[in-house]
């Protein structure tokens, strides 16, 4: 390789490094569609799905106890048959810092969902990037400032 080509991969490597992309943080986001089944389907806010991620399911009767277990596939779906308890069933999604709860209410006629949390806006983000950015400045300076000042109250 040339030095020249080199350098490009060397720039190119370190534009993807820095990428806006890669500076915003994601949360998480889940549907649920009523079947004969409930199936979940948990993704990112960024549309990437929740692969392999693990799921905690709790029944109505009993909301403190978990009831079942698993993994979500590697579209972020995951499928369970409740047993015939009506009432507010939850499942909750997480992987990697990441997670989310729905609870699906259950009666005599059909699973509905009645819950999911809402993914942050663009506006929350931004907020969340400027006070963070705030703090590292804060930081850095309050890192920096003269060691040799002698305080006025000893």
């Amino acid at each position: 390789m040339s030095r020249r080509s080199n350098l490009a991969a060397l720039a190119l490597g370190m534009a993807a490094a820095v990428a806006p992309h890669s500076v915003f943080a994601h949360g998480a986001v889940m549907t649920a569609e009523p079947t004969q089944a409930i199936r979940l389907q948990a993704r990112y806010d960024t549309g990437e799905p929740m692969a392999q991620a693990q799921v905690i399911i709790y029944a109505p009767n009993t909301p403190s106890e978990i009831w079942g277990r698993g993994v979500t596939d590697r579209d972020g779906r995951f499928d369970f048959i409740p047993e015939d308890i009506a009432g507010r069933w939850s499942v909750q999604v997480r992987q990697a810092g990441h997670g989310v709860m729905a609870h699906v209410d259950i009666s005599d006629a059909a699973p509905v969902l009645v819950a999911t949390p809402q993914q942050d806006t663009w506006a929350q983000r931004m907020v969340m990037i400027a006070l963070v950015a705030w703090g590292g400045l804060g930081t850095a300076l309050f890192a920096l400032r003269k060691k040799g000042r002698s305080d006025a109250s000893a």
